[in-house]
């Protein structure tokens, strides 16, 4: 079972959050609150969440205190932000903070189901938007900002994305890939999903001799 809690003042949202939920994950456990504070307390007493939805606006998160004080609690759940500015501040503060994503409050399921994919996967999502306005170095912190300005596309990459370009490039399923890495097929599905943008390719056979081309020049340069 997947345990959530969904931290909202406005009751409408978080009770019609909570059903959008119910169909994302197959067997899901919604737990609510209203503030910061009290989800802090349900974290405290229910230490084995898997997920954390926090509005950013609900009292107890004034200048991000109230994320502060959770995603350094025990537990180790990603935290992610609700919120329905695009402020790319206010976005980099919550990463810098641990959030492992910022949601838009005007996502709809699909965008929702991708982003929590990713979020799970342990990846951190922040909206294409903000990805355009060259905040990729927040999405993928591993990479330094020397490697992300790259121009091998290759680079931007995370860790997972490249084990899944891989597996693409040996003509495996999703479901194979699923399998081989430990994954759910809906969140290779999501990487997929990023690596298309990342390489600005049409499909996944296309990624693939992308992906090609980039490593053969790598290996001609270096001979």
């Amino acid at each position: 079972m997947t345990k959530v809690l969904v931290a909202d003042d406005h009751t409408l949202f978080r009770k019609g959050l909570a059903l959008v939920l119910q169909n994302i994950f197959d067997d899901l456990e919604v737990l609510e609150a209203f503030d910061a504070h009290e989800a802090l307390a349900l974290i405290d007493n229910h230490p084995d969440f898997d997920l954390v939805l926090l509005d950013l606006s609900m009292p107890g998160m004034e200048d991000l205190q109230g994320l502060s004080t959770i995603t350094s609690s025990p537990g180790g759940a990603p935290v992610a932000i609700l919120s329905a500015h695009q402020d790319a501040k206010s976005i980099r503060s919550t990463i810098e903070l641990g959030a492992r994503g910022y949601l838009l409050k005007s996502f709809s399921e699909d965008s929702l189901r991708h982003a929590l994919a990713l979020i799970m996967a342990g990846e951190i999502f922040v909206p294409s938007s903000i990805l355009a306005a060259g905040f990729d170095d927040v999405r993928d912190p591993v990479f330094t900002s020397d490697s992300s300005k790259s121009k091998n596309p290759l680079h931007n990459l995370t860790r997972r994305q490249r084990d899944v370009l891989n597996h693409i490039m040996e003509g495996k399923s999703n479901k194979l890939i699923a399998r081989e890495l430990g994954l759910y097929e809906s969140t290779v599905k999501a990487h997929i999903q990023v690596i298309l943008e990342k390489l600005q390719a049409d499909n996944r056979t296309h990624a693939a001799m992308i992906a090609a081309q980039w490593l053969e020049n790598t290996e001609m340069q270096e001979n």
